[in-house]
């Protein structure tokens, strides 16, 4: 099955990306190999979805779907940057920085959030390794913010 069609089937829509000028690129590439810059849980214009920090600000379940956010936000650029989301062999290894305050320590779980939807998009080609780690801040107080390397066809 198509990951695109998958995504509609979800009720979700990957809008064009609003391309305003930065000195950071979203993807670099090396052979076929994406190297994709960290996400937060920002709509099509980088706007921010939800702000706070886990723990504190927000409960471990909204940092779930903090990080879903952040996949959808990645499917788009990628999406953008390939002109199909079919074209994604596999995914290799994710990185997710939960902005964790007090006594939080389920980063993993909040991280979920993104993995499930890769794994429910992809399928076994979403399987991928991962790390979950805490972060005092992030740029906007994002609650999370995910980068990757994907494997892609030519």
């Amino acid at each position: 099955m198509h990951a695109e069609k998958i995504l509609k089937e979800m009720g979700i829509e990957l809008k064009p990306v609003n391309r305003h000028g930065k000195s950071v690129v979203p993807i670099r590439r090396y052979k076929d190999l994406l190297y994709v810059s960290g996400h937060g849980p920002v709509d099509e214009n980088g706007e921010p979805l939800m702000q706070g920090c886990v723990g504190i600000d927000l409960s471990e379940e909204e940092g779930y779907e903090a990080a879903r956010l952040c996949a959808i936000s990645m499917l788009r650029t990628i999406k953008d940057y390939l002109g199909d989301l079919d074209r994604v062999e596999e995914w290799i290894k994710v990185l997710g920085l939960v902005n964790s305050g007090g006594d939080f320590w389920g980063m993993p779980k909040v991280m979920n959030g993104f993995s499930d939807l890769i794994v429910k998009v992809f399928g076994q080609r979403g399987r991928h390794a991962r790390s979950a780690m805490g972060a005092a801040n992030h740029e906007l107080s994002y609650p999370v913010i995910v980068d990757a390397i994907i494997r892609i066809r030519n």
